[in-house]
């Protein structure tokens, strides 16, 4: 099998470095594995490729690739690979975030947990005050609501549960087993569970439904004393309603990875706002991004493409897809077109 490689990125953790790429060609010897340095030769290469990995793939270019069977791209989000217009393509999506994602989730779960942000303005400020720990309660047998329960949901929950935590979980399908959470939700409910959380954990997709799913309403429901991290995508979330939780003390903290508008603009007031951290989209940037993808893909590899394994993945339900791909001939080809510096 032909298959195209074009995963040219500004962020290097997300682009193949040489070690990398020598994993590839380990894994997949049977494979013709065509590395791209642009999009002109993506596009050239499309023409008899079998498969694509890739960052984005536009709806037009599809009429460009008659044998292609299958597009893999290793984001969770839907918003760069159009589907097939003519629904012969499989597009599927990269299931592993959440390794990665988990980590950064207790990581921003214990920063104010542990008071970590006042431990960095005491240093700054040359201060050594050890009473303002006193407060500070573990994180095992709090509760944490996880709205948005796929994959990615599922892997913080596994995570959450070894630490001690209770964990809830909203989902819009929520007749499924609940594992690793203690219960699912479905959305309807989300008002009615909100109260119970000390923790309040948003892993939702862009798409349609999830619009400023928290805004007041969500905001008023929740504890005083909770705290409220998204890792999904902005648009679930009304900064300027989290805003003003934060500011009236109806909300103890917040820790966002993601808004509204990326880049966070610099007159942007939640750089500024009490009792709120924030990362610039960087909860699954990791130095093994793309080694855990490889991994993800070699745990599907088979000796022909197994259309109903894909078709099962690309059905599933959640923010976060696995996929398969197998088959063909060849060795790397151009491997020397991604520097590693890049």
């Amino acid at each position: 099998m032909k298959v195209v490689i074009f995963l040219r990125n500004p962020i290097q953790a997300f682009e193949p470095q040489p070690a990398q790429l020598a994993l590839l060609r380990e894994r997949y010897p049977q494979h013709q594995l065509v590395l791209a340095s642009t999009e002109a030769e993506m596009l050239q290469d499309l023409n008899d490729a079998e498969a694509a990995l890739v960052w984005r793939f536009e709806a037009a270019w599809y009429e460009r690739a008659p044998a292609l069977r299958f597009v893999a791209t290793p984001a969770a989000g839907r918003e760069s690979v159009e589907p097939d217009p003519r629904g012969r393509v499989r597009v599927v999506h990269g299931s592993f975030h959440g390794k990665i994602m988990a980590e950064s989730l207790l990581g921003m779960m214990l920063f104010f947990a542990r008071r970590l942000d006042l431990a960095v303005a005491d240093q700054r400020a040359r201060r050594y005050q050890r009473e303002q720990y006193a407060s500070t309660r573990r994180l095992a047998g709090q509760t944490a609501l996880i709205v948005g329960y796929g994959p990615l949901g599922r892997e913080c929950a596994r995570l959450l549960k070894a630490v001690g935590l209770r964990v809830l979980a909203v989902k819009r399908n929520a007749d499924v087993d609940p594992a690793p959470a203690d219960a699912v939700y479905p959305v309807e409910r989300l008002h009615s569970v909100l109260p119970e959380a000390d923790h309040v954990i948003v892993i939702l997709p862009s798409d349609t439904g999830t619009d400023h799913l928290f805004s007041e309403r969500a905001f008023a429901a929740m504890r005083s004393s909770a705290g409220f991290y998204s890792l999904g995508r902005g648009n679930a979330v009304d900064e300027a309603a989290l805003l003003r939780a934060l500011a009236s003390g109806r909300l103890a903290h917040a820790f966002l990875d993601v808004f509204e508008q990326e880049p966070l603009p610099a007159d942007s007031p939640l750089w500024d706002a009490p009792n709120l951290a924030l990362t610039p989209h960087a909860s699954a940037i990791n130095a093994q991004y793309l080694e855990l993808w490889f991994e993800e893909l070699a745990a599907e590899l088979g000796g022909e493409l197994a259309g109903k394994r894909v078709a099962e993945l690309a059905g599933a339900q959640g923010f976060g897809l696995g996929f398969e791909i197998a088959g063909g001939e060849g060795a790397l080809v151009g491997e020397a077109a991604i520097d590693e510096d890049a």
